[in-house]
């Protein structure tokens, strides 16, 4: 390829070709290195005075305050007219230029308004009254200086009684300042609290955590949090709380904690209340150094955090706070590790109860190091027409399993979750009842009492009707008497006779014993009878041996004036 210029006007000496205030037209030859055929751009005007670049300027010195930054800089022997700035925050994507500066062959510019204890990036461009702008000078990074902090902590507060000893503790936690508002390093925080009646009794310390526990009783506080840098203190953060009043803020419903073999992931569950959560925070430490806590704060409506920092041999606890303004509720906490995760396995799974419409089953946490990291368990229910799935955390130990259909088959298992995919964790089958227990007592009480009922109506019945309808009539034929009197032998000569019983009978009750006696003869069937008293009863009795048993009948008493009387 080859550029070819050539003049636009005539000329008469060499040397004035190229000047400031030249013009060519371009034209571009190029030729094929296979065809060797040759082509030929368009023209192209080109003004020499439009093409010319300034030299690239240099930062020579950097002044900083904490809102400005003073810059100087050199444009080189050739004079340049005007210069301009840019620059931008550490974290910042979108660059600030200033206006067209003016400017000679050393210059400088304070550019005002920064934020304090922040990074910026400077760059300087130059251009001559004519031609084009210079590159941009190298990059130079300076920081403002520390400001006072330019707010107050957000504090939180909630007060934890222990029932047993009557002792109440307050735990006050607050956010660290954002960078903006810090305006420099945080060295610390000043912490001060004193009962409202007992001025006298004001305690103030330091700590550069971001938690306290303090000692309180049952009466009114005030509590007062600000935080210093090496300039100053920011505003304090004061609130008036109750010691002895509870508050609506309940802690976390789950919490769960996974590894992905960088870093520890944090998933929990919170019951929706009438107090909003505004945000979660988030506090981890390591069990071999208890006083080196970190913190990360998320949303309220975030479920999930990815927690940094993580070591691969330590062992962590991690809790949860919610936090609804100024008021906290108390923490969720978990044990876990970068190699397995949470440090708790799922033991003893087991059927609880089962019925006609609904299965209960329960399940035990022990604390265990487990041979994956499981990422979440789910609680799974096969059946022939559903399928029921639901995430287990560790403070659900039992799950009822309702509105299932009567004598059908179920399969239930736990199954854990993994970054290489699923596996069971333990797996039961059950088979729903034809009829509950209480149905089944609903049904055969009713039914028990109607039986009853009808028996006693029938035994009833049977009784009134013979005695009403079919009388007991007695049989002579099962009395010896009877036998006796039906006798035919027996028969006399038709006279009666009757034997008056004068001073025989005790005055309340006699008794008759009548005695069969056997004939001496074929032609003797005469009865004679003896009688006699004793203590007690007046028997008749047969003159010879009795050839039967004895007949005892109860006679009533008769009356004194009663004779003998004799009809035949």
């Amino acid at each position: 390829m080859w550029f070819l210029f050539r003049r636009a006007k005539d000329f008469n000496h060499c040397p004035s070709i190229l000047t400031i205030y030249s013009t060519f037209n371009l034209t571009i030859k190029s030729k094929s290195i296979f065809s060797q055929k040759e082509q030929f751009s368009d023209i192209y005007p080109v003004i020499i005075r439009d093409i010319i670049q300034a030299p690239q300027p240099l930062i020579s010195s950097v002044d900083v305050t904490d809102s400005s930054i003073n810059v100087t800089w050199t444009s080189g022997e050739n004079p340049v007219t005007k210069c301009k700035i840019r620059y931008k925050c550490l974290n910042s994507e979108s660059w600030t230029e200033t206006a067209d500066l003016p400017s000679s062959v050393e210059s400088q510019f304070v550019i005002e308004g920064l934020q304090a204890f922040s990074v910026y990036h400077l760059r300087v461009s130059c251009s001559h009254r004519f031609g084009r702008w210079s590159d941009w000078s190298n990059e130079t990074r300076v920081k403002t200086s520390e400001s006072l902090p330019s707010a107050a902590p957000s504090l939180s507060y909630y007060v934890d009684s222990d029932e047993n000893s009557r002792n109440q503790q307050l735990v006050l936690l607050w956010k660290a300042l954002d960078v903006t508002d810090a305006q420099g390093l945080i060295q610390g925080y000043e912490v001060s609290y004193m009962p409202i009646k007992q001025p006298s009794l004001k305690k103030t310390f330091h700590t550069t955590h971001l938690k306290v526990i303090v000692p309180v009783r049952s009466e009114e506080y005030e509590v007062s949090v600000c935080a210093y840098n090496s300039v100053g203190c920011s505003p304090h953060r004061r609130l008036t709380l109750d010691a002895s009043r509870t508050h609506d803020v309940p802690a976390l419903k789950s919490l769960w904690v996974y590894s992905d073999g960088a870093s520890l992931w944090v998933c929990w569950e919170h019951e929706f209340t009438v107090v909003n959560v505004s945000e979660f925070a988030i506090e981890w430490s390591g069990t071999t150094d208890r006083e080196h806590s970190r913190w990360e704060r998320v949303t309220g409506s975030t479920f999930t955090a990815r927690l940094p920092g993580i070591e691969a041999q330590q062992k962590y606890k991690i809790s949860v706070f919610p936090v609804y303004e100024s008021l906290c509720g108390p923490p969720a906490s978990i044990f876990a590790d970068l190699q397995h995760g949470a440090l708790l396995d799922l033991d003893r799974f087991r059927l609880v109860n089962v019925s006609r419409s609904s299965v209960a089953v329960q399940w035990t946490w022990r604390e265990a190091e487990p041979s994956v990291s499981v990422r979440q368990y789910r609680l799974v229910l096969n059946g022939p027409l559903e399928t029921r799935t639901l995430t287990v955390f560790p403070n659900k130990q039992q799950h009822l399993f309702l509105q299932l259909h009567p004598n059908t088959r179920y399969s239930i298992h736990i199954h854990g979750e993994t970054t290489a995919g699923n596996f069971s964790k333990a797996s039961l089958d059950v088979s729903t009842l034809l009829l509950d227990y209480d149905e089944m007592l609903r049904f055969a009480i009713p039914v028990l009492l109607l039986l009853l009922v009808f028996g006693v109506f029938s035994v009833l019945t049977r009784t009134i009707c013979r005695e009403y309808f079919f009388p007991f009539v007695a049989n002579p034929r099962y009395s010896l008497i009877g036998r006796w009197l039906l006798d035919p032998h027996l028969q006399g000569n038709g006279s009666i006779c009757t034997l008056k019983l004068d001073r025989v009978f005790l005055p309340e009750k006699s008794v008759i014993q009548l005695e069969r006696r056997v004939s001496l003869s074929d032609h003797e069937d005469v009865l004679p009878l003896k009688i006699c008293a004793s203590a007690g009863r007046t028997a008749v009795e047969d003159a010879l041996a009795p050839s039967g048993l004895p007949e005892y009948v109860d006679l009533p008493l008769l009356p004194e004036s009663l004779g003998y009387v004799q009809t035949g």
